[in-house]
């Protein structure tokens, strides 16, 4: 049951989530067999350094909808285990989620991660960051096959929708950071080389 309340919590909107599409979203979802593949891009405000340092602010994914926990711990220089819990209602039902995931870090290019334990079969995909004129273009890649009863071709209905306000509310996250003041990214490689050095 577990199980089949966590697709539901991923393919189904919450009140909570964006209204509208974030503008310049694409998302695409195809299905071989019981694996999906999505692919999601969008163009945000921050540029290229500040943008790395968004996706890798791993504990700030819980300022989006329905997270309860995002904890990250450090295990190399370049992989960072995070545990994510989320509380939600789906339905008629409240349910608890956690997840464990293995991200690998690639200065200020591309972060990709894998699930080490939770509610799929199998999770993995990566982010790439493209410097352009207005700031950024962050593109997403995942490979998912989910662990549960319900067929696959209601699966293959909500998926796309439901993905998409996923992807605003990420977007959304961004754009919010565009007024903070950022390290440059020579000041970040001079400082994560003095915590690799003091390890």
């Amino acid at each position: 049951m577990k199980r089949i309340l966590f697709l539901l919590l991923l393919l189904t909107a919450s009140p909570a989530w964006p209204d509208t599409p974030y503008p310049g979203l694409q998302v695409e979802v195809k299905r071989e067999g019981s694996q999906y593949s999505f692919v999601a891009s969008f163009d945000t405000p921050l540029p290229g350094c500040a943008a790395y340092r968004y996706l890798t602010d791993y504990e700030a994914a819980k300022e989006l909808p329905g997270m309860v926990e995002s904890l990250a711990f450090r295990e190399a220089p370049d992989k960072v285990r995070v545990e994510r819990t989320a509380d939600e209602r789906v339905l008629f039902f409240h349910v608890r989620l956690h997840s464990v995931m293995e991200y690998t870090e690639q200065p200020y290019e591309r972060i990709s991660f894998t699930q080490l334990s939770g509610d799929s079969k199998m999770f993995q995909g990566n982010w790439e960051i493209e410097p352009n004129a207005q700031g950024s273009r962050l593109k997403f890649r995942g490979l998912w096959e989910p662990d549960t009863l319900i067929p696959l071709f209601i699966i293959d209905h909500f998926a796309r929708n439901g993905l998409i306000d996923r992807f605003s509310a990420i977007a959304l996250l961004a754009e919010q950071r565009k007024d903070k003041p950022a390290e440059s990214c020579e000041a970040a490689q001079l400082a994560m080389g003095g915590e690799q050095e003091a390890r």
